[in-house]
């Protein structure tokens, strides 16, 4: 059994929070996760709550997601991911605690594909220049500060319990449901897909293995068509359903992402153990 830490997790609430939380708990961590309501990662007053608590690491998961909504409100995603962050990072240099920095894919086009941590990051969308933004922050402040700051650049998550706004869940959706077709924007992109408890893990060991300023890929290394996600789920499900595109290429879109892990590989000894047939199965026993 681990020591006991205070682990400190801003959005909690969300889809990889709440699968954290409870992984974290399951290891023994004592995890302390206010909702927005407790803490607008915006506004520093509301950090002073937690001033006294013991807290020996913040995991900042708190933000605008899903590129779409950057489009219509940009401010908002740069006011929260970075100015939000920015609260967090202060917080962590004031009380002298380690940070972990939830980040994305925001490479952009990659000229070359699997992409690494030394690869050209083009955000192409506020959203991803926004997590952009934030990641050089805690850059900055890693090397200014000499604090112990991990960021994350988290591939596609998947996993039981996401919003039917991201590709997988809307599949599954209309695979259990009494429509005769699965209908989607786009059968070709392609992306790669990690699991949300391989996700969870290497939060965990961003937490063991703090130290300067460190940033990974968390992704399987390979990536799956839209069509191919469709493939497999109907084999796991028996279904036979008729596949539909809307031929709707969504804007700045790439058409493969896949990510290199072997820099985490070699340095924290993390891989993926769920492959995408076992996650997938996961989520619609999940369904049922």
């Amino acid at each position: 059994m681990k020591p006991t830490e205070n682990i400190l997790i801003t959005g909690g609430n969300g889809f990889i929070g709440r699968h954290l939380i409870e992984y974290l708990q399951t290891k023994h961590y004592r995890v302390i996760h206010p909702d927005s309501q407790e803490l607008d990662v915006r506004t520093e007053a509301d950090f002073d709550s937690f001033c006294g608590t013991d807290i020996s690491h913040v995991i900042h998961l708190a933000g605008r997601t899903f590129v779409p909504a950057s489009w219509e409100n940009p401010k908002n995603f740069f006011e929260v991911n970075v100015m939000g962050t920015l609260q967090v990072i202060e917080f962590c240099r004031r009380y002298g605690i380690n940070l972990t920095y939830i980040s994305a894919c925001i490479y952009g086009q990659p000229k070359s594909i699997p992409v690494s941590e030394t690869s050209d990051v083009k955000p192409d969308n506020p959203y991803a220049k926004s997590k952009y933004m934030a990641e050089e922050l805690c850059e900055f402040y890693s090397s200014f500060f000499s604090m112990n700051i991990s960021v994350l650049r988290l591939f596609n998550v998947y996993g039981p319990g996401q919003n039917e706004n991201f590709l997988i869940p809307a599949i599954m959706r209309q695979l259990c449901s009494d429509s005769a077709k699965i209908e989607v924007n786009d059968l070709n992109p392609r992306r790669d897909y990690i699991y949300i408890e391989d996700v969870c893990n290497a939060i965990e060991l961003s937490i063991e293995k703090s130290k300067g300023f460190q940033l990974y890929n968390i992704g399987s290394g390979v990536s799956f068509s839209v069509q191919e996600i469709i493939d497999l789920l109907q084999k796991l499900a028996g279904t036979h359903k008729q596949t539909v595109s809307r031929n709707m290429v969504r804007r700045n879109e790439l058409n493969d992402v896949t990510a290199d892990i072997s820099c985490i590989k070699e340095n924290w000894k993390w891989e993926p153990s769920i492959s995408l047939e076992e996650g997938l199965r996961r989520c619609l026993l999940a369904e049922k």
